[in-house]
């Protein structure tokens, strides 16, 4: 199962490049709904992430008995860092960059690393595969996040076409 798991980790930042190659500045910034974010912030939070929500906790796992690993704010992590004024390029590239050398580290974990155990302040115990599961599970989710940012761009031009499709 791990083979899935790091192919998708392994193929997320090509993923992202492919989406976003034809969009405009304006539809990188765009939010589909106020309390929505745009591609821009989902990249910089993609490239955010994925030391302090990720990478982190699988080697304070890995290193450490038994780990406190604490709670992402996403929402405001975004607003600290500013996730809406990150260049969307500069975002994408730190993550391809991180997530190189970060999928290299993981292929080599072994199974009793695997297995080790750490305690998340929010939902109590994880183990460090179910935490890279949850790393890629992430990874698509974001992924199906600018999808639907994509569509909700089409939405406005298809017409009478609307009548079979609702936005939530």
């Amino acid at each position: 199962m791990l083979k899935q798991v790091f192919e998708i980790l392994a193929t997320t930042p090509d993923k992202l490049q492919r989406e976003i190659q034809t969009m405009s500045r304006q539809e990188l910034r765009n939010r589909p709904a106020p309390n929505k974010w745009s591609v821009q912030e989902v990249l910089a939070h993609l490239d955010d992430v994925e030391e302090l929500g990720m990478r982190s906790r699988v080697a304070a796992m890995i290193e450490q008995e038994r780990p406190s690993l604490p709670y992402f704010d996403q929402e405001q992590r975004a607003t600290e860092m500013s996730y809406n004024t990150r260049d969307v390029r500069k975002s994408l590239d730190s993550l391809a960059r991180q997530r190189r050398r970060n999928v290299t580290w993981l292929r080599k974990l072994r199974s009793s690393q695997l297995k080790r155990k750490g305690v998340h302040v929010k939902v109590g115990e994880i183990s460090v595969e179910e935490m890279v599961t949850e790393w890629a599970f992430h990874d698509l989710g974001h992924l199906k996040q600018i999808l639907e940012i994509k569509r909700y761009g089409l939405y406005p031009r298809i017409g009478n076409m609307r009548a079979f499709y609702t936005l939530s």
